[in-house]
């Protein structure tokens, strides 16, 4: 199994990921058509490329009135049958990322599919900021990035406050 990620330190903001991504799907260089959005932090020297990362939580009983989500079980990511779409949104509602859109040509959900195993955005990116890992690679990742924010703002890993504390 494999995993795509984000290496935001090396993201130069150039967006050919996202230009990638709109012609693998629609033959058109159209960032607004795309299934990955670089944003940059305007604070911060930081590019940030952001992307469906397969939670499910919009193929869950209840969220599509049409069944037209579902996970592929070759690549693990979520797909839109985007010929069951009908474009009602929930599925943006429900995703904590704000990564889930509607496109403006045919009104339908778009999201990262893992362009089928061979993520298009990947070998677009001229600095790697984007890399399509093994899934155990993919964890250290997020255990750097995670231990990196601990860092950054100093957040204590208690999940309760001792009993008795006010």
């Amino acid at each position: 199994m494999k995993q795509l990620i984000a290496i935001p330190e090396r993201c130069t903001g150039c967006g050919r990921c996202e230009l990638a991504c709109s012609f693998e799907h629609f033959k058109v260089f159209d960032p607004e058509l795309s299934a990955i959005h670089v944003l940059r932090l305007e604070r911060e020297p930081l590019d940030a490329p952001l992307f469906c990362i397969q939670c499910g939580l919009c193929a869950m009983d209840g969220v599509c009135p049409h069944n037209a989500i579902y996970r592929d079980p070759n690549t693990f990511s979520v797909v839109i049958d985007r010929a069951r779409c009908d474009g009602c949104g929930r599925c943006v509602e429900v995703c904590p990322y704000g990564v889930i859109t509607i496109d403006h040509i045919e009104k339908k959900a778009l999201k990262c599919d893992l362009c089928g195993g061979d993520p298009q955005c990947v070998k677009a990116c001229p600095e790697n900021a984007l890399a399509y890992v093994d899934v155990n690679e993919a964890a250290y990742y997020k255990r750097y990035f995670f231990a990196k924010l601990q860092e950054k703002f100093m957040v204590p890993i208690v999940p309760y406050p001792a009993r008795g504390s006010s």
